[in-house]
């Protein structure tokens, strides 16, 4: 019995082909640790971007200016007596103009690349104080004389300048911190660190949730109503990656200008005008109050204005290790089809291979993967694909040379890897088609093996 399993095994086809079908499933266990690899780059790839982030600015969100007014509810008690409550009434500017320029730079921590920046940014419009104090105060005890200004700035580290509110053709300077969280949120993580004394002196942020500046800017009640005021302040900020603004404004515009040849605009709207190019990028945004979904004023936390944020990723270049990642996906398909032209040398050759052969050449593929990872840290994933692909099938094809004794099927299987490597390749940068194209060179081969193995007599083949 174990003589003709011996045999079976030997001379069968049949029984070749499972033994290759099983030696092609269990390389996916090398494929599955190779895209733990992967993820594993990436999160320390991230980790250093990170440190490099904390120490020169994390990404930014500017919101504001916003005007608040506390004031003071009543109610009765179980107790029978009337207690006060402080809350905010929140009122947004009428028109807001944001223009800035953006001046990024590379940082390195190791091998891993982080796009930090600098920014000038300046802030101007006005508020509608007709709408501001006939805001309907009723049952409420407004406290004019104590409203003020609020910027919400993500990461207050990133300011380089002493900043300085100018109301009415008044400077006020900014203060540390927002009284309320109504509107602002905390963005930044958790720091307790000393600010620059240049800019707010013996100050202490102690958490994110307030993160931000703002200015006290009493307002007389017997103002005339029809009387804008305008305002307008700038900002020297740095920050990491990304960029974004809230509209606070019944209509925000906006211009962004830098130097940077690759940037990705997101966030709520996206520019109506934009011009990119080598030399850098020009976009402009104009956001009306009916776009975003809050209005120009409410009182207490009802609504939250950072949804609205639109802005500006700038990206430090293809990330190689998602295009990795996709590109494993297809190992199955180029081990199943390498696999399978040595088999068909057998069959044609009366060649016998291996089957440590096959696992031999199967490492060989799953190592391109290794190789393309690693080398795309330092080089860039176009060039790690071409050289780890060139790699390979110069290994794979001499390797065949030898196994197979045919310098015609070893050179075939050479030019079956690359084409495979260059479709997959095409299929990394066309995301949208991958599929449609994907399921086309599926058919196409299984027409090629159909028709290539139309006439092969299975049931006469013999060793």
């Amino acid at each position: 019995m174990n003589k003709n399993i011996s045999q079976w095994v030997n001379y069968s086809v049949s029984a070749r082909i499972i033994i290759v079908g099983v030696l092609a499933l269990l390389l996916l266990i090398p494929v599955q640790m190779v895209k733990e690899l992967v993820n594993e780059r990436a999160s320390l790839k991230n980790s250093a971007v990170a440190e490099i982030s904390q120490k020169w600015g994390a990404q930014q969100i500017i919101a504001g200016p916003i005007l608040s007014v506390p004031y003071k509810t009543y109610a009765i008690s179980e107790k029978g007596e009337r207690v006060g409550t402080t809350a905010y009434a929140h009122f947004l500017p009428e028109t807001l103009t944001i223009n800035g320029s953006v001046l990024p730079q590379k940082r390195s921590r190791g091998i891993f690349d982080a796009v930090v920046y600098s920014s000038e940014l300046n802030f101007s419009g006005k508020f509608a104080m007709a709408d501001i104090l006939g805001f309907d105060a009723k049952d409420k005890e407004m406290n004019w004389n104590k409203a003020f200004i609020s910027v919400g700035i993500s990461d207050v580290r990133g300011v380089e300048n002493t900043v300085a509110f100018t109301w009415n053709d008044v400077e006020i300077p900014f203060k540390p911190g927002i009284p309320t969280n109504d509107v602002i949120r905390g963005t930044a993580p958790k720091y307790q660190e000393k600010m620059p004394s240049a800019i707010f002196p013996s100050e202490t942020i102690i958490d994110g949730q307030n993160s931000g500046v703002s200015v006290d800017i009493p307002l007389n009640f017997e103002d005339s109503r029809k009387k804008d005021r305008d305002f307008s302040f700038s900002l020297q900020l740095k920050g990491s990656e990304n960029m974004q603004f809230v509209p606070v404004g019944k209509t925000t515009e906006i211009t962004l200008k830098s130097d940077w040849p690759t940037p990705s605009f997101d966030g709520a709207f996206l520019p109506d005008a934009r011009e990119v190019s080598e030399k850098g990028f020009t976009a402009s945004w104009k956001i009306l109050d009916i776009n975003r979904g809050y209005p120009q004023s409410w009182t207490g936390k009802i609504h939250d204005i950072y949804p609205s944020a639109s802005g500006v990723n700038l990206l430090v270049g293809i990330d190689g290790y998602g295009k990795s990642t996709r590109s494993a996906k297809y190992a199955l398909l180029i081990i199943s089809l390498t696999f399978l032209v040595f088999f068909f040398a057998e069959v044609f050759n009366r060649k016998k291979i291996h089957p440590i052969q096959y696992l031999l050449v199967g490492l060989s593929l799953v190592l391109f993967y290794a190789l393309l990872v690693s080398a795309s840290e330092i080089i860039g994933f176009g060039l790690a694909y071409l050289a780890s692909s060139i790699a390979t099938i110069g290994l794979i094809t001499l390797y065949g040379q030898v196994v197979l004794a045919n310098k015609k099927m070893a050179l075939l299987q050479g030019l079956i890897l690359s084409f495979l490597y260059v479709f997959v390749y095409i299929l990394l940068q066309l995301e949208d088609y991958a599929l449609f194209i994907g399921s086309l060179l599926l058919f196409s081969i299984l027409a090629t093996i159909m028709y290539v193995s139309r006439k092969v007599d299975w049931y006469g083949i013999k060793d």
